[in-house]
């Protein structure tokens, strides 16, 4: 759902929908529309993770597990390729390897640098088990972290510009909604 990705208008707009209908208050469906805002906020995030691993020619794979195994993670996860991330643009002296990210407690260090991050992620791994956690029952918690994920995505492709990276963000957010949804927002033009 990167806006990289070829299909990031489409995902886009049906979350933008489900906040449309969530913010109606129509309780029969609020649920699945704050289950669908939530999940799609990590979606974004992991999508963009990898357009920026994919347009800067870094195989987040080959990264080894320690010093002595020198293969890497097959299965990564949402938390690995963001902790991979923060260790391969803002941690100084990075870690070499899976091993010295867990002893450098990136992992720990994400929540402060992405807020939100750790709520995102703990509602996606219940999903992943069957469990809707307390989060999607709430309206103002599917906004604030439909809107901290944006936020976090904006930071990523941010810190990777500043790394020297021009990584293209080829569907916006604004055009995807009003390419799909006859939605236009309102512009105001301030009189300077």
């Amino acid at each position: 759902m990167s806006e990289g990705s070829e299909h990031a208008a489409i995902l886009i707009a049906v979350s933008f929908q489900a906040l449309n209908r969530a913010l109606k208050g129509d309780q029969d469906t609020l649920l699945t529309d704050c289950t669908v805002l939530i999940l799609f906020a990590g979606f974004y995030v992991e999508a963009t993770l990898n357009h920026i691993f994919e347009s800067i020619g870094m195989d987040i794979k080959a990264f080894h597990i320690s010093e002595e195994n020198l293969q890497g993670k097959m299965q990564l996860g949402l938390q690995d390729k963001l902790a991979w991330f923060y260790n391969e643009f803002i941690e100084d002296p990075k870690a070499a390897n899976w091993n010295e990210i867990r002893k450098k407690r990136i992992n720990a260090k994400l929540e402060s640098m992405f807020p939100g991050f750790s709520e995102l992620l703990a509602f996606r791994n219940d999903l992943s088990h069957g469990k809707i956690n307390e989060s999607a029952k709430s309206l103002n918690i599917a906004q604030r972290l439909r809107q901290q994920a944006k936020d976090l995505v904006g930071r990523l492709y941010d810190i990777a510009a500043k790394k020297g990276y021009n990584v293209p963000r080829l569907v916006t957010y604004r055009d995807a909604i009003a390419s799909l949804t006859n939605f236009r927002p309102q512009v105001t033009l301030s009189s300077s």
